[in-house]
């Protein structure tokens, strides 16, 4: 692993979402709706691991604010994987957010904000979801949600062609419409993959 992913995962990760948690309290300065949004963010105690090959990465947040952590300080509601060989594409593709990939499904244009809600709705879901990008190079990244203990194949897989992800990342399609439409393919447990879809787009 290269001192790039580390420095990534244990610095720009954790920036860029406290930097979404600065924007939303000023928003929230003068917009109803927004400080909502604000206090279901600020609820959240939660904890979430990333695995990249060999090496892995905590994250706590507390009241909102993530920070980067040795191990977690609670059983982690997700944890993704993927190989050092993909971290290239995924940083392309997602940015620095760390949940950009889940941003698309739910057809996000900006950062993905985790509030209280979206932990409720991650936290009923038991299982692994490979989640493909088809793009050139393309990448695939996986989701674990529950006690999976040492299970290696996902029970599900979601593939998104490169044109139909970047309309996703903008907001310019809809993910219903693209799930009912056909446009975004599902293998294997269909439930758990429409499970964390609608996870994704729950309210904020």
């Amino acid at each position: 692993m290269t001192d790039e992913v580390a420095s990534f995962y244990r610095e720009r990760v954790p920036a860029q979402y406290n930097a979404t948690l600065a924007a939303q309290r000023k928003s929230a300065m003068d917009d109803a709706t927004a400080q909502t949004v604000l206090e279901e963010m600020e609820a959240v105690r939660a904890s979430i691991v990333v695995c990249v090959g060999e090496a892995s990465f905590a994250f706590d947040i507390e009241r909102g604010a993530m920070t980067s952590a040795d191990a977690p300080t609670r059983p982690p509601f997700l944890v993704m994987r993927h190989t050092p060989e993909d971290f290239e594409s995924i940083h392309a593709a997602c940015g620095d957010s760390l949940l950009g990939f889940l941003g698309a499904l739910a057809g996000l244009g900006d950062e993905m904000r985790i509030t209280s809600q979206r932990v409720r709705s991650l936290r009923e879901l038991a299982g692994g979801v490979r989640l493909v990008h088809e793009g050139k190079p393309g990448f695939t990244l996986e989701a674990w949600f529950g006690d999976t203990g040492e299970r290696a194949d996902p029970d599900a897989t979601i593939r998104l062609a490169a044109d139909t992800f970047a309309q996703l990342r903008s907001g310019a399609l809809d993910p219903q419409e693209a799930f009912l439409a056909g446009a975004i393919p599902i293998e294997g447990d269909e439930g758990l993959a429409i499970g964390l879809a609608l996870a994704a787009m729950s309210p904020e």
